[in-house]
């Protein structure tokens, strides 16, 4: 599949925008997933607590890919989606 791109978190004060794999339509355990899309990311926004994160008042992972509020074009769909279709813009809801 293509690849997608991300900003990742290197460390306080440092991200990056790097070239990030599609998730697979899978758990970890790699059990299928059919209740699921997968965006190619259009558009996204950095909220406050990405920010908190990169200057050093939270805590993240290194390599952490941030940004939480997006916008996309769904490139796969589940077997068990119903409204949603390959190859049309949809909203991330903020988690």
């Amino acid at each position: 599949m293509a690849e997608n791109t991300g900003v990742v978190f290197l460390g306080q004060n440092r991200v990056e925008v790097q070239s990030i794999d599609f998730p697979k339509m899978q758990n970890p355990t790699g059990k299928k997933i059919n209740h699921a899309v997968i965006l190619k990311v259009v558009s996204t926004n950095i909220c406050g607590s990405d920010q908190h994160m990169v200057r050093g008042r939270t805590t993240a992972p290194t390599g952490m890919v941030l940004g939480h509020e997006i916008t996309g074009e769904i490139i796969e769909a589940g077997s068990d989606v119903e409204y949603l279709k390959s190859a049309t813009s949809s909203p991330s809801p903020s988690t």
